[in-house]
């Protein structure tokens, strides 16, 4: 399989954070999986290579009540490479079901100052350990972000959109908050968690389909630092289908707009000094919110163009102000991130964005109706949806 890789440029060194070769604290690496029998053999062999210390590291990989051939494979590979620093974790199928229940049911075992985290399809670089612990010699540094490259962008046109989408994310906004101190979101895999921090601010919390927009709030709120390292990259799979993607993005829409119900007021009121900080933090929660505001001011336009015409002339003015500072931002930032990756010809993909825009607004604006109508016990709260695989074999 060929990655779609980086340019050398993306792999210096990131700013004032060289790596210590002295600094090995013990690493607890934590892979939750569940069913991931189309990308768990790629995943197994990455982590086999990584270079860290070898009594200080473990790799455990939890299989998470997996009905699939998940398991077989990890013993399987274990089998093969006896010396190797990666175990299993096999919970039963009576375990509390999902990624934060995984996590927190093996962390209370364990002696580690810090755990790393990767999703099963994920396929770091054997120096990524070391880059993500590295800023962990700040004690108030609670958690480290790496940068997530999609690898299978080359397989249609959605994914070199989501390719796109990734690009921005993380080479321009989550590099932007890092440099002006403000507030990188832990992503919840590719990243790094002090054991003392997390235990701290109270865990994981379970009942959230997004952990990690929680945890990012929760290490906020109580003084912690996030750090995010660009040279950091791990290779990710993205979705192939709308279907897929559809549901991918409505996930984490429903469980950001849950953390927004949960964290807006407090970090109102935070008394964090840095009032750049504090607003960048605010206006993180919206993130799943502003394309549900962006479509019903879309719909109100219409409709009121055909009341008054002064009315329709305010609103639409509103309306371009909002998509022109808002909405059409993500353009800017595709396109410089694809300079700064020196990677030019994908900036010929950018007039297609708007495909996957409108099937993240409609999946949001789908979340956010969702959500109240839950929270009134009108209906079962949204459940978690497997991503689907597409990798047929592991990676040579």
């Amino acid at each position: 399989m060929t990655f779609y890789t980086l340019s050398n440029n993306e792999k210096n060194i990131d700013e004032g954070l060289e790596i210590d070769e002295e600094y090995n604290p013990k690493v607890s690496v934590l892979v939750p999986a569940h069913n991931e029998e189309a990308v768990i053999e790629g995943c197994l062999e990455c982590m086999n290579k990584l270079d860290y210390k070898k009594d200080q590291l473990e790799v455990i990989i939890l299989n998470d009540r997996s009905s699939d051939g998940t398991k077989d494979l990890i013993d399987n590979f274990l089998r093969k490479n006896p010396k190797s620093h990666i175990r299993a974790h096999h919970r039963p199928m009576s375990a509390e079901p999902g990624k934060a229940a995984a996590m927190k049911e093996i962390i209370a075992t364990l002696k580690s100052e810090i755990i790393v985290i990767f999703d099963a399809d994920y396929l770091p670089q054997a120096d990524l350990i070391k880059r993500l612990i590295n800023p962990f010699k700040d004690p108030e540094v609670g958690a480290t972000m790496g940068r997530v490259v999609t690898y299978n962008a080359n397989a249609n046109i959605m994914t070199k959109l989501i390719d796109l989408e990734r690009r921005s994310g993380y080479a321009i906004d989550q590099n932007v908050r890092n440099h002006f101190d403000l507030l990188p979101q832990f992503g919840g895999t590719t990243g790094g968690i002090r054991l003392s921090a997390l235990e701290d601010v109270g865990g994981w919390d379970t009942r959230t389909l997004t952990e990690d927009t929680d945890l990012t709030y929760k290490l906020y709120l109580n003084g912690y630092k996030i750090k995010y390292l660009n040279a950091a990259a791990c290779y990710e799979e993205t979705p192939e289908t709308w279907q897929a993607r559809y549901k991918q993005v409505r996930r984490w829409a429903y469980g950001h707009n849950d953390c927004m119900i949960k964290h807006f007021i407090p970090t109102l009121m935070h008394t964090d000094k840095n009032l750049l900080r504090k607003l960048d933090a605010l206006l993180l929660l919206t993130i799943y919110a502003a394309p549900a505001a962006l479509l019903v001011l879309s719909i109100v336009a219409f409709l009121f163009g055909n009341i008054s015409v002064n009315m329709s002339a305010s609103l639409i003015t509103l309306f371009l102000l909002f998509c022109g500072f808002g909405n059409f931002s993500p353009f800017f930032q595709m396109f410089a991130a694809c300079i700064k990756d020196r990677q030019p010809h994908c900036i010929r993909y950018i007039p297609y964005i708007f495909v996957s825009s409108t099937i993240s607004m409609l999946a949001s604006t789908h979340a956010l109706l969702l959500l109240p109508i839950e929270k009134l016990g009108l209906k079962k709260s949204l459940s978690w949806d497997k991503t689907l695989r597409y990798r047929k074999k592991a990676i040579s």
